[in-house]
Parts: C-alpha cells; structure tokens; sequence
C-alpha cells in the first residue's frame, strides 16, 4: 500500500520535490475531486512545457511528462528480476508495442480566435502515393506547405502555416529518439527487434495523419539505415477498432449515464469558478468547451508542449490564463480521464463498446503466442490517448492519468525453461511495470494476462452496440 505524501498541505515545489518518478503517475488521491480543487498540488509533479525542438524529456528519467512521456531506455532498462537473478532461464519470444502520437499542434482551436501565430514550415507532411510495383511510376515526393493568399476575403482563426492538428517539428525528433531507445533496448540490449524490417514484424496505425507520421519518425529511429518501404496496416475508417471508428450508438449512451452521476456533477460544481473565468476570457462558452476539459486541456497542452505560452483574451490583452489556472485545468483531465477508464459505475461496459474489439485483436495474438503459432513476433502499433487510456483501465492500472504525447504500453512476452509455466508477460506503461489492482504486472503467467483482459471483450459487438 502506497502511502499518501504528507505534502499534501506543502507548496507545489515542495510537492514536487517529494515526489518520485514513478510517484508522478499514480496521484493516490486521484479518485476524488479534491484533487481538482487542491492547488498545492500544482501539477503532482508532471511536466508541461517543452521547447519548439526536441527531442525532449522529462527529468528525471521516469517522471510523468505530457509532451513526450518516458518509454523503454536502455540506461534503465532492467530485465525481469527473475532473468536478472538468474532463478529463471529465459528470453524474449514477442513483444507488443503499443504507442499515442507524439507532440502535435491542438486540435480545438479557441472559439475567440488564438493570440499567437502557429508556424509549422519546419515539418514537411508528405503526401504522395505510387504502384506497388517497383518498375511503375514513381511519383516525385510532394509535401503539404500551408500559406495564405493576400486575395483570400477569409481570414483563418490561427495566423501562421499549421495544419490543425498536425505532427510538429519537436514531435518528428521526439518520434526518433523514441524509436532509437527502442533499438538500444529491444535491438542491440536483447538482441530481439531484427537488424532489418522482416516477415515476422507488423505495423499498424490508424488512419490519422498524427499517427502516420509518428510510426515515420519512430520506425526510422529503429532502422536509421533502412532503405526500403514498409506497409503501414490500417482498418477502412468507417469499422476501424482504433479511435473510435465504428458507429455503436452504446458509446454516447454509455458516455451519458457516466457522466449523470454524481461524482460527475460534483467535479463540475468543484470548477464551476474556473470554467466561468476561462469561458469568459477566451470566448469559450459553449458546451462543447464547459460540459468537460477536454478542450481546454487540449489548446493549453499543445501550446506548453511546443515552447508557446498559454493564451490571452483577444479583446484584452492583459487578461490571459495563468499556470496555475492551466494546472487547475490538468488535475481535471486527470481527474476526468481516471473517471472514464477506472471509476465510474459503468466503467467495463464502456470500455467494451469503445475498445473491446481492439483490446480482442490484442489478445488474440497473445493468445497465438501461447498456442505457439504466432505468425509474427513484433507488433508495433500508434494509436491515440483514447485508445491508451481504456487498455490500461482493461489493464486495472491503479490510477490513470491522462495518457500523455507519445504514451507508450510493452507486452513483453518471456518463454521460460519451467516445464509447466513457459510463457511469463510483463507489462510495461511508460518505461516500467504498470501498477494495478491485480498487482505489479512485472512477472505474470501469459495466460493469467489473457484473463485479466478478457471481461472487456464483448462477446457480441453488434448487439451491444444496438
């Protein structure tokens, strides 16, 4: 049992400064909303503010960082204490890599319109496409440049050359260095990931231009060398298992009855002050923009993340949001996002309808894994916070904080010399072993893993679904 930090009556320095690392990821009071309303707690000791260029990480290694969270590194890296101590013999047979997109530029624009140009001219998405035969046509690489005609009547909300939202410049760098730990680790340290892109590795993304772009970055991080293609495996949209791609009316029901408790309601009278104050000052007053802080938290996120400051009033200048407003905001997100995927009455229900499927192809292929066919053996995936977030609920993590710019989840898969057991899983979210209801997942029998996710694969989608 984790023992609540006496600072919680201390200044937000002080806070931080008592806290670890991996402290920073499970805020104990995170189920109630005190934990809103409690200035002190500044931001639990997470990291909102990165430069313009990356890469970029939160110091020290290991701590909760919302521009470009920690992942596996070989510095601190450590094998499972079985392997370590050498009572088990064993290696690494698969591994399943599950990562969000890395920094990006927001997407909920402020209604009154932004104070600060947004410039992108430092990233080129590339748009073209080719025959799958190598003696077609090849296109010329062509890549999108925003600008804006003089002759244009229409003036964008956002003055400057972004795209929203879009991949920016410290999320392509922060992408590369994500994929060369990666190497460092599962490439060089374990001998595991192949030297070049073979038949037993699978990638897949969904169909969003963020995460595209990230699996470009993170892949040429792994492979810096490689000159070949790779195929990028992605579901139509409209049935994709990933960012809530197929239309199931339960979600918005589902979503409703959660947010009708009355932990819901109380979190919304608990900010009612602070979502008066920034509605008024930014033109935000929609309900789109005060039913939940998902916007706020969004714009604010996005500015911080990539060396901008947080917003003014288009009208008057001198009214603009201060950190400690925007860490108000945050410990809501946090709050909001525990209650989605860990503590609300609904909570199994709502992550079949949302990510069931998903987490059903997961298992799957754990499950070929332990029947010993598994046609592959690294499967690398990029998806979004909303598809992290509901896993590790699956997952019974013990307090979930919004799953942050490149949030990443390892299924380790060890086979073993026991006769009985072989195959052991390991869990790793961010670097290290997930902490959760069932226990630290650092060394659990495969089938055991299988079954503590199972419950949230609907047995019948369609009906479920209405």
């Amino acid at each position: 049992m984790r023992v609540l930090h006496t600072s919680l009556v201390l200044g937000a320095a002080g806070l931080a400064q008592s806290l670890t690392p991996l402290d920073t990821f499970y805020p104990p009071m995170l189920n109630e909303t005190s934990y809103i309303s409690n200035n002190s707690l500044g931001t639990y000791g997470g990291i909102y503010k990165a430069p313009t260029n990356g890469p970029t990480e939160g110091k020290p290694y290991g701590t909760y960082d919302y521009c470009s969270m920690p992942h596996p590194r070989a510095q601190e890296y450590e094998l499972p204490a079985p392997i370590a101590n050498r009572s088990t013999k064993g290696k690494l047979v698969y591994l399943e890599y599950l990562q969000r997109h890395q920094r990006r530029t927001p997407y909920n624009i402020l209604p009154g319109g932004e104070n600060q140009p947004y410039n992108c001219d430092n990233v080129r998405p590339y748009l073209y496409a080719g025959p799958s035969s190598q003696s077609g046509i090849q296109p010329i690489p062509m890549y999108a440049q925003t600008y804006q005609d003089p002759t244009n009547p229409f003036t964008p909300d956002v003055n400057g050359t972004c795209q929203y939202p879009q991949i920016t410049v410290g999320g392509i760098q922060d992408g590369y260095q994500h994929g060369q730990d990666l190497w460092n680790v599962y490439g060089k340290k374990l001998d595991f990931i192949p030297k070049e892109p073979n038949d037993r590795v699978w990638f897949r993304s969904s169909d969003s231009a963020l995460t595209q772009a990230t699996a470009g970055a993170v892949l040429r991080g792994i492979w810096p060398a490689y000159g070949g293609a790779l195929p990028l495996h992605q579901m139509v949209s409209s049935v994709d298992t990933v960012n809530e791609g197929y239309s199931c009316d339960a979600v918005s029901s589902t979503l409703s009855s959660l947010e009708s408790t009355s932990e819901w309601k109380d979190h919304l009278s608990v900010t009612a002050e602070l979502r008066s104050k920034l509605g008024s000052m930014l033109g935000a007053t929609s309900s789109s923009w005060q039913d939940t802080f998902d916007h706020f938290s969004d714009n604010f996120q996005a500015r911080l993340c990539n060396g901008y400051e947080l917003p003014c009033s288009m009208t008057n200048a001198s009214a603009c949001v201060t950190h400690e407003m925007a860490n108000e905001v945050f410990r809501a997100g946090d709050w909001e996002w525990n209650y989605y995927w860990r503590t609300n009455p609904y909570v199994v229900k709502y992550i079949q309808v949302v990510e069931g499927l998903f987490i059903g192809e997961i298992l799957a292929r754990l499950q070929a894994v332990l029947n010993g066919n598994s046609k592959i053996d690294y499967s690398h995936i990029f998806i979004h916070d909303g598809d992290i977030g509901p896993i590790l609920g699956s997952l019974g993590i013990n307090e979930l904080r919004w799953p942050a710019m490149g949030s990443n989840i390892a299924f380790e898969i060890w086979e073993t010399d026991n006769k009985h057991d072989q195959l052991y899983a390991r869990v790793l979210y961010s670097g290290q072993p997930v902490e959760t209801i069932h226990g630290k997942l650092d060394w659990i029998k495969l089938n055991q893993l299988i079954d503590i996710m199972s419950p949230y694969v609907p047995e019948d989608i369609t009906t479920l679904c209405g």
